[in-house]
């Protein structure tokens, strides 16, 4: 039987009213590459055989043990209705980005049901009047709960979903995906086994505790061995309108850039990466919108940048027991020049990593794994509805994680994605999240935000596309007397 792992368990124990612990992913796709078109039937015969395959996971529902005594088990549903899961719906008219952005960050707001298998894929027609659309378009957007995979690995298995083109024989065949494959669920599981192996884990508990006890003395040292030689920074954290008690409605938007411009930069630079780059925009861009509600503070932003270390013992993918190190790292959105402000950034993302790995590339994990399950149902509800979180100072501004796109197009039942975004679950006082993903042609930053602390989306689209025209036009100068950067978003302007 299938187990949740501590840190699985921890994304459940999160979740409350208006706080739903998934991940969606929003792809659109042009159906002119296969000639007689897309039918609905068609994707629900492509989840049924790819469920009854090597994504049986997508079969099972949660089996939680009585009063928390241990983590919950993944158990079949012997009741499985994948017409439940895959939804049909039309994007209502007139049809245009900003509606189709509020479509979706309605249903990504909505919890997914715990007595069913936690995900959904909503099939969304009447995009094709949304300007630069091609005719005929529709969108797919997939949400699955955090307890279930990583982003990672929902990533990959996203894209498992796919075929691409074959150049040499222009036929399409199946994405090469590295997960680990699922083994067979049990359908039932009796009350007995359960409460032997809950005693059996309990007892495992304690002597974990005492060993992270020992563990924890030797990574104080470490930390300030590292103040003391200046390699680790103390990053002041500043309240702005993004942390707080969030509310349960969102908004979602994002902004594409061709990888050619990316890569110009990282030429013209030199010893920066694209993730650089990308924490650069996002500094400017959350500089210019508080700066736009004169609430900018004097010192640095600071965002969460996961690092996901979870692997298979054959280096694939493996789905549970996943693994994940926080990196702090300063926006420096103190600093007004594009330039100076990557170059920081830069530094600050290799002083950050080089701080998580002195924690431990597996600390939240093995904590997590210490804690009775019981305790920490507890400690997270009482933490998030008495409201104490939003009395101590953030521990971040946002939180930035990168998504695993592909380097070939992707064809959905024959259909060509021509776009696509992730959205991410908020956290407890901190209501903005932005996701990385990459395809062949372009590198996409999107958000997914507090509709209560971000009310223009619309706005803030346009803060991260100015922010990145800023940066490319100080890294090229001679640009500005040229045709500046084609500007890649569909977002809306600001009304």
């Amino acid at each position: 039987m299938k187990q949740l792992s501590g840190l699985d368990a921890l994304f459940l124990h999160a979740e409350m009213h208006g706080m739903p612990m998934h991940m969606s992913m929003l792809s659109i796709y042009d159906p002119s590459s296969k000639n007689n078109g897309v039918e609905f039937k068609s994707i629900i015969d492509l989840f049924e055989t790819r469920t009854r395959g090597d994504l049986a996971l997508l079969r099972c529902k949660l089996m939680e043990v009585p009063f928390n005594i241990d983590q919950p088990y993944w158990v079949e549903d012997q009741h499985f209705d994948l017409v439940y899961h895959v939804r049909h719906i039309a994007l209502p008219k007139p049809c245009n980005w900003q509606k189709l952005c509020s479509l979706v960050a309605n249903i990504h707001a909505q919890p997914l049901n715990r007595n069913r298998p936690l995900w959904e894929a909503h099939v969304i027609d009447g995009l094709d009047q949304i300007e630069g659309m091609p005719e005929g378009c529709f969108a797919v957007l997939f949400k699955i709960h955090h307890a279930l995979m990583d982003g990672k690995t929902a990533m990959e298995i996203f894209n498992s979903l796919h075929k691409v083109m074959d150049e040499e024989s222009n036929h399409l065949h199946a994405v090469e995906a590295n997960f680990e494959r699922f083994v067979a669920y049990e359908s039932d599981i009796r009350f007995p086994k359960v409460l032997a192996k809950a005693a059996l884990n309990n007892i495992y508990k304690s002597g974990n505790i005492i060993r992270m006890v020992g563990r924890a003395f030797g990574m104080y040292s470490a930390i300030m061995r590292g103040i003391e030689s200046r390699e680790l920074k103390q990053l002041h954290k500043n309240k702005t309108r993004f942390n707080g008690e969030l509310s349960p409605r969102r908004v979602v938007d994002r902004i594409n850039i061709s990888l050619d411009a990316i890569q110009h930069i990282k030429q013209r630079i030199g010893d920066i990466t694209t993730t650089d780059i990308a924490l650069t925009i996002i500094g400017g861009a959350m500089r210019r919108y508080l700066l736009a509600k004169d609430e900018m503070p004097e010192d640095s932003l600071v965002a969460a940048v996961p690092l996901s270390i979870r692997m298979g013992e054959e280096g694939d993918l493996a789905v549970g027991s996943k693994k994940i190190s926080l990196a702090n790292v300063a926006l420096c959105t103190d600093v007004k020049d594009p330039l100076e402000r990557l170059s920081k950034v830069h530094k600050e993302s290799y002083a950050s990593k080089a701080y998580a790995k002195t924690l431990g590339n597996n600390l939240m994990a093995d904590t997590m794994e210490c804690l009775y399950s019981g305790l920490v149902a507890w400690g997270v509800k009482a933490a998030v509805e008495s409201g104490v979180l939003e009395k101590f100072p953030p521990a971040n501004n946002t939180i930035i994680a990168n998504l695993a796109g592909s380097a070939e197009p992707l064809y959905f039942c024959g259909a060509k994605m021509i776009d696509s975004f992730g959205m991410a679950p908020l956290m407890p006082n901190i209501g903005l999240f932005h996701t990385l993903s990459r395809t062949w042609q372009s590198l996409t930053i999107a958000f997914t935000a507090d509709r209560q602390k971000m009310e223009d989306p619309a706005f803030y689209a346009q803060c991260l596309q100015d922010s990145f025209d800023d940066l490319y036009i100080n890294v090229f100068p001679e640009s500005v007397a040229q045709e500046a950067p084609k500007k890649n978003t569909k977002s809306a302007k600001k009304s």
